[in-house]
């Protein structure tokens, strides 16, 4: 997809929740914020046979407008996150002390889109998201011990930190519960960094209330 027009859908859609209501419609939007916590299942192991747990975690931060009555909800949110802190061995020594790696990665995302209520039982109601955004990411691999031989420069082929925007997508599939004038909801989500490559990204279980 050409960048000019990546960036179009990109604007349209974080500039999507902006749009004011039509002069017909006599009752107001609600605004809500929510908040929710999140671990990415497909990455997440506190047994690693190396130094540190495997654990991709993020927060988000959402504003979203609904109309009473209406299904369709409109929002832009903020995410954030970080994997937990890792070392790694690369080289086929156990014993190299100065082979061993320092591994980070953080993310952040500002995204605009809608979600859809499937139906409501009860208290309990099941809906879909989607929506796209900018994306920024960074990966940092340093030597643990601050020195690296010559042979050991093939292991950073990229340097030793890369970061970088792109533009993205998200979808995902959750359950709100309303409990008074508050909702509880968790939901599944999946942030592909770049619409181009969906495989790079983080795919966080959230829970979180709305306000």
């Amino acid at each position: 997809m050409h960048i000019r027009h990546v960036f179009a859908v990109s604007s349209l859609a974080i500039a999507l929740p902006f749009t004011p209501v039509p002069a017909q419609s006599t009752v107001p939007e609600p605004l809500k914020w929510s908040f929710s916590l999140g671990v990415d299942p497909t990455h997440l192991d506190l047994h690693t046979s190396d130094p540190g747990v495997d654990a991709r975690m993020v927060a988000n931060l959402t504003r979203s407008w609904q109309s009473p009555g209406s299904r369709f909800a409109r929002h832009i949110s903020l995410m954030m996150g970080a994997d937990a802190p890792r070392r790694i061995n690369p080289s086929s020594d156990p014993q190299c002390d100065y082979c061993w790696q320092s591994i980070s990665r953080r993310y952040a995302g500002l995204t605009a889109g809608a979600s859809y209520d499937l139906f409501t039982a009860s208290r309990f109601t099941p809906y879909l998201t989607g929506g796209t955004g900018i994306y920024y990411a960074t990966f940092g691999q340093a030597p643990r011990f601050g020195v690296v031989t010559t042979s050991q420069l093939a292991w950073y082929p990229n340097g030793f930190y890369q970061n970088g925007f792109s533009v993205g997508g998200n979808a995902g599939l959750g359950i709100k519960a309303r409990f008074g004038s508050r909702e509880l909801f968790i939901e599944q989500m999946l942030h592909a960094f770049d619409i181009g490559r969906l495989t790079e990204g983080v795919y966080p279980l959230n829970i979180g209330i709305r306000f």
